[in-house]
């Protein structure tokens, strides 16, 4: 049976209830890869394989800006605003004075891409 994504982000849910640092910083990285893995299944399923020379998270989301559909472009963006924010979340060694703000939004960015996700005609993003 496939692994259903969703449950990373209820996993994200249950660690932004947690008041340690290093729960607050897996709850982002937890709900990025799950915005990333969804949006990754269905670039890959429309557009093909990732060519060799591209980092998955790269491809993926130069395939959703580079689709003519805007709303499918504001995936791309906020995908990557989200990516930059588990980025630092997982690298950035200063604590984050407001990572609870940074947790919330997270989270709250990701269940807006779900359901953003799901209103794009499936044929996006495009080859």
């Amino acid at each position: 049976m496939p692994f259903d994504w969703i449950s990373y982000l209820t996993l994200a849910e249950e660690l932004a209830q947690k008041p340690d640092e290093a729960s607050q910083r897996t709850a982002i990285s937890r709900a990025y890869y799950f915005v990333f893995n969804i949006a990754f299944a269905r670039a890959k399923a429309n557009a093909g394989p990732v060519p060799g020379n591209y980092g998955y998270h790269q491809w993926c989301g130069e395939k959703y800006l580079a689709t003519p559909d805007p709303d499918c472009q504001q995936l791309g963006i906020n995908g990557q605003r989200m990516q930059d924010r588990r980025r630092r979340a997982d690298y950035e060694r200063a604590t984050t004075l407001r990572l609870n703000d940074e947790v919330q939004r997270t989270l709250l960015e990701a269940r807006e891409f779900q359901i953003a996700f799901q209103t794009i005609p499936p044929r996006y993003p495009l080859r």
